[in-house]
């Protein structure tokens, strides 16, 4: 990744963002069956493991994150099944544990190599498996208008704060989509998450129930929400029997 630690300067769990994590939380809920395995890469404080622990059962939950900070924290929520380990997603490794779902939320702009990021990815599944990955998204609401008040001179362009926190770049729907596919994994889902007319800090002053409605209103309108949704499959065939001895275990 970047190398950029922004432990000290930012809060998955009192930034506006946390609207984002909470609104996917829910739409990766409703895939989980009963007893899967995931792997969270990029887990920060834990708060999309709690969001998504509180809505579904599966029998074990790792996440992984650079930060020993972020770490301490989601330990500290004391989550039921769930462990949190450090790992650099840059140096991706492989081992013999395999997923019915991998979590890449909000990570990938930051990553060096994102095909190869995925590649590995999709070794970590069984047949069948999914990957959730999110991204913001360049050609939401808030940014179209901000193009038109001349606030940014590109859909592309990147702000400040992302800069300031490692962004290497901005993808759209049908760019994600085609990383993915180059990756050699498929789109099984492309939906939206959330409509974000404007920005956060303006966001963050309107009231619970109108935030809900734009979570809620995304189904309508992906196309432009503030962040992409992809759930992605790989076509590879193991041995269901090899398949079934490659359990999520502490050891």
């Amino acid at each position: 990744m970047t190398g950029i630690d922004y432990a000290d300067t930012y809060d998955p769990d009192t930034d506006f963002d946390r609207y984002y994590t909470i609104a996917t939380s829910r739409r990766i809920a409703e895939r989980i069956t009963v007893g899967d395995r995931v792997l969270e890469l990029g887990c920060a404080t834990g708060l999309m493991s709690s969001k998504t622990l509180a809505l579904s059962a599966p029998s074990c939950w790792v996440g992984v994150d650079r930060s020993e900070v972020f770490l301490d924290r989601a330990r500290q929520r004391g989550l039921l099944g769930a462990r949190f380990e450090v790992g650099d997603l840059d140096d991706l490794q492989v081992g013999v544990k395999r997923y019915e779902h991998l979590l890449a939320t909000n990570v990938l702009h930051e990553l060096a190599d994102p095909v190869e990021f995925l590649r590995r990815c999709s070794q970590l599944l069984v047949p069948g498996g999914m990957i959730h990955i999110t991204l913001q998204n360049p050609h939401s609401i808030h940014r179209l208008c901000a193009l038109e008040m001349g606030l940014i001179s590109s859909l592309d362009e990147i702000s400040e704060r992302g800069s300031q926190w490692g962004t290497r770049g901005l993808w759209g729907a049908d760019e994600l989509q085609a990383l993915a596919e180059r990756a050699g994994l498929s789109v099984a889902a492309r939906e939206g998450i959330m409509l974000k007319p404007l920005p956060n800090s303006l966001m963050s002053q309107l009231p619970e129930e109108v935030i809900e409605g734009f979570i809620r209103g995304a189904v309508h309108l992906p196309d432009v929400a503030a962040m992409t949704y992809l759930v992605l499959t790989n076509d590879s065939q193991l041995d269901s029997a090899l398949t079934d001895s490659l359990v999520c275990t502490d050891d």
